[in-house]
């Protein structure tokens, strides 16, 4: 493990929360957001751990997001969820599904706290289209993305030192931990997000590349009266 990149890693998140007043966590609970929630804990992170839960997560995620409150006492955990019952709608609207599920409740959080920055676990190693990933990211939020340097194996490196309790879907190949629908296992040599979305033309839910621009349309859209 690069002892650099991590030291790197806890000097970005010491940075954070001097520079934000009310920075944020948010988490999918996979390999690399359980690595963040403990080198989060040794920087002093005392803030808001966010969880989007769609309706259509595993029941071992679930339980996994209580075993990390229990772990790390200090945090505020906090578990979102949508305000609509969709149903099935992945079947037939999948987009529509992670927009209503997943992405609507952030948004409305982040527009009713309005917390200056995001802290999560993204690395430029857990995607093809991530392999240009910056630590630093302005917008309203900030988004922080203290690893971006780790790879897998600096990952798994820490989290047995440290000696975490990781996913235990990861031991199955669950490279990167969504709703059940649309989810499943990597095989070996394929891009680490290949299990998501399969099928369906994309790896991602669609949240962090239109972040800022969905918050601002939604203000927009609360200032117009629509």
């Amino acid at each position: 493990m690069s002892k650099n990149n991590l030291a790197k890693s806890e000097e970005t998140i010491r940075w954070a929360l001097a520079e934000f007043n009310n920075p944020i966590i948010t988490t999918g609970l996979n390999l690399s957001g359980t690595v963040l929630l403990d080198i989060s804990a040794r920087a002093g992170f005392a803030g808001d751990v966010i969880f989007v839960d769609t309706g259509f997560h595993f029941p071992e995620t679930l339980s996994f997001w209580d075993s990390l409150e229990a772990r790390y006492t200090q945090m505020r955990f906090k578990k979102l969820g949508p305000t609509l019952e969709t149903g099935p709608l992945f079947e037939t609207d999948p987009l529509g599904c992670c927009k209503l599920n997943k992405i609507a409740p952030l948004e409305q959080y982040l527009s009713e706290v309005k917390p200056s920055a995001l802290i999560n676990a993204r690395t430029r190693e857990s995607a093809i289209g991530r392999s240009g990933l910056k630590e630093f990211e302005s917008g309203s939020p900030a988004q922080i993305n203290p690893l971006v340097n780790l790879t897998r194996a600096d990952l798994e490196e820490y989290a047995n030192i440290a000696n975490l309790t990781i996913h235990p879907l990861y031991l199955y190949g669950f490279m990167s931990m969504g709703c059940w629908p649309c989810t499943k296992p990597v095989r070996a040599g394929d891009d680490p997000r290949s299990g998501r979305f399969s099928g369906q033309g994309r790896t991602e839910c669609g949240l962090w590349e239109n972040l800022g621009t969905n918050l601002e349309q939604n203000r927009n859209d609360k200032m117009l009266g629509s």
